[in-house]
């Protein structure tokens, strides 16, 4: 796996992603310099749309981070708390940066700027590919934007008939659209279409039929509007009468997080751990990092040990650092524990008598005379001289 950090937003491209990219540009047909450069024009794309996406979460004040994976990619961050219209902006604002390299490659083009063959090519065809990628991308089929953007719009009005809307609307648009690309010779697009079809049948079928009370769906959505709205206590009731019926595992886990960051917010931490604890933690999606925050406040060091590269994966910062370094210097694993605090050091903005406060914890008592701890100390310092 390739990682780098750009505008202090961590991206992770995974190697499934170039195996993706080798059939994309039709490799086993031959090496071209044409070839090559398609597959440039494709990765820079795509990563030009997720940093659409990642910096307005970031301006929404979240963590996002990028990843590449097969079939494209998506930008990842904590979306509790945020509201509709946050979401639905930090949707938007992906396929609308993107949409910025069509004309900019197009008038550099046509006022030749540039003569060299190969670099006309690659504005050719970072303004072609970018249409079609623009157009695909705003195809009303879930998980595609423009999926997402037709169910922002439709829950917030309609609930879950909304959502059910959307899904139907996806389906026969992925029929059409996928159809129209295979007959245009566009057979990657086309077969991608048909796949994300399946999806969002899938997805339909799941829900089964309405009934004349709210369902589950709903309720949930109803919470989510009511922590936005800051009535805690309303949220409260309904997830609590979430918890005590009968639902999916999607709904399950998001009616468990939405419940225990309530419970923080309120002070309620050792109840959050409970109840965050009780699930199957593997699968939580918004709040592993939270767990583990707590985790170390009950002193179950194992835990945080556990997940403490996935942890900082999901959750680049400090903070993440601070915790990990902290936990392994309470489980005497002074290597661990200094490498960690070498990492803390490496964020901008950090001072070195910053790092000299967080070593008279005493839990840094069992490693802080350690020689290895010492010696990784010594170049974390260095980092914020």
């Amino acid at each position: 796996m390739i990682t780098f950090k750009f505008l202090k937003i961590p991206v992770f491209i995974q190697p499934i992603f170039w195996i993706f990219l080798l059939f994309f540009i039709n490799i086993y047909k031959g090496i071209h310099v044409e070839n090559i450069i398609v597959g440039g024009v494709l990765l820079f794309s795509l990563l030009v749309h997720e940093y659409g996406h990642a910096l307005t979460a970031r301006f929404f004040g979240r963590e996002p981070e990028i990843h590449l994976e097969a079939f494209g990619g998506f930008a990842r961050y904590n979306g509790s708390g945020l509201t509709n219209k946050q979401s639905l902006l930090i949707t938007l604002n992906g396929p609308l940066l993107e949409s910025l390299l069509i004309p900019l490659s197009y008038f550099l083009l046509k006022f030749q700027i540039f003569d060299n063959y190969y670099f006309r090519f690659f504005l050719y065809y970072t303004m072609k590919l970018n249409i079609i990628l623009c157009l695909i991308n705003l195809v009303p089929v879930f998980p595609l934007d423009g999926g997402n953007i037709l169910r922002y719009l439709l829950k917030s009005k309609f609930g879950v008939k909304g959502f059910r809307l959307s899904l139907k609307i996806g389906i026969f648009t992925s029929a059409i659209a996928g159809i129209v690309f295979l007959i245009n010779d566009w057979q990657f697009f086309g077969i991608l279409l048909f796949i994300y079809g399946f999806e969002n049948i899938r997805s339909y079928n799941q829900l089964g039929p309405i009934s004349a009370k709210k369902n589950n769906f709903y309720l949930l959505n109803e919470s989510t509007k009511a922590i936005e709205n800051n009535e805690k206590e309303k949220a409260k009731k309904i997830l609590k009468k979430l918890m005590k019926s009968k639902n999916n595992n999607e709904i399950k886990i998001s009616t468990i997080e939405s419940l225990a960051s309530i419970l923080c917010s309120e002070n309620k931490n050792k109840e959050a751990y409970d109840l965050l604890l009780k699930t199957d933690y593997a699968q939580l999606k918004n709040s592993k990092c939270l767990l583990c925050k707590l985790a170390f406040n009950e002193k179950n060091y194992s835990l945080i040990e556990k997940h403490s590269s996935e942890i900082y994966e999901i959750e680049p910062t400090y903070e993440i650092a601070i915790l990990n370094s902290k936990t392994y210097a309470a489980l005497n694993n002074p290597g661990l524990s200094a490498g960690w605090l070498k990492t803390a050091s490496q964020f901008e903005d950090i001072q070195k008598s910053q790092i000299e406060a967080i070593l008279k914890d005493k839990i840094y008592g069992k490693v802080i005379d350690h020689r290895s701890f010492k010696d990784c100390f010594e170049e974390a310092s260095k980092n914020t001289d």
